[in-house]
C-alpha cells in the first residue's frame, strides 16, 4: 500500500506521530501520538490546501509512503460506524474519542476514515506504537509546490 503526507522538510521523515500528539488532531487526542495520511497524493494535496485555506508556506515537502500491504494491518470502518459529528470543523471529541479509542488497542497499523474535506477521498491513520510500524518506508520526499 501507497500513502502520502505534506510535512515541513524538517519533520519529512519524522514517523513518531509526535507533531499529532502535540495538539491533537481529527482522530487522537493530544498526548496520543498518530501519523496523518492520504492514500493518494492528489487527496493529500487537496485537504492541506482547504485545511489551510489557500497555498502552504514554502518549505512544504509532499512525502511519498511505502506501506505493509496485508489487509488484516488495516481496518475501514463504514460511515454508518463512525461517530455523529465525526467530520465537523473544527474537529471535536467524537472524532478524537474514536480515534484515541482505536490508537490505545493497538489491534492494526491503520485507520482508514473518509476525509473531513473531501469525502470521496480516504484519509489514512497510523499508530506508530504498532509493531508493523517497523515496516513503513519513506519511499520519496519531494517540494510541495502549487503553481
Amino acid at each position: 500500500m501507497q500513502a502520502w503526507r505534506i510535512s515541513k522538510h524538517s519533520t519529512a521523515n519524522d514517523l513518531s506521530g509526535t507533531g499529532a500528539a502535540q495538539f491533537g488532531g481529527r482522530w487522537n487526542h493530544a498526548d496520543e501520538p498518530a501519523v496523518y495520511l492520504a492514500l493518494s497524493a492528489s487527496g493529500c494535496a487537496l485537504d492541506t490546501l482547504i485545511q489551510c485555506a489557500g497555498l502552504p508556506q514554502p518549505g512544504f515537502q509532499l512525502v511519498h509512503l511505502q506501506l505493509p500491504s496485508d489487509p488484516a494491518l488495516y481496518w475501514q470502518p463504514a460511515q454508518t460506524e463512525l461517530p455523529p459529528g465525526w467530520d465537523v470543523t473544527p474537529a471535536d471529541r467524537p472524532s478524537m474519542d474514536f480515534g484515541s479509542a482505536w490508537l490505545e488497542r493497538r489491534e492494526q497499523l491503520g485507520l482508514i476514515v473518509p476525509s473531513a474535506t473531501v469525502t470521496h477521498t480516504r484519509t489514512l491513520l497510523l499508530n506508530p506504537r504498532h509493531p508493523a510500524m517497523a515496516h513503513v518506508r519513506v519511499l520519496a520526499v519531494r517540494p510541495f509546490a502549487c503553481s
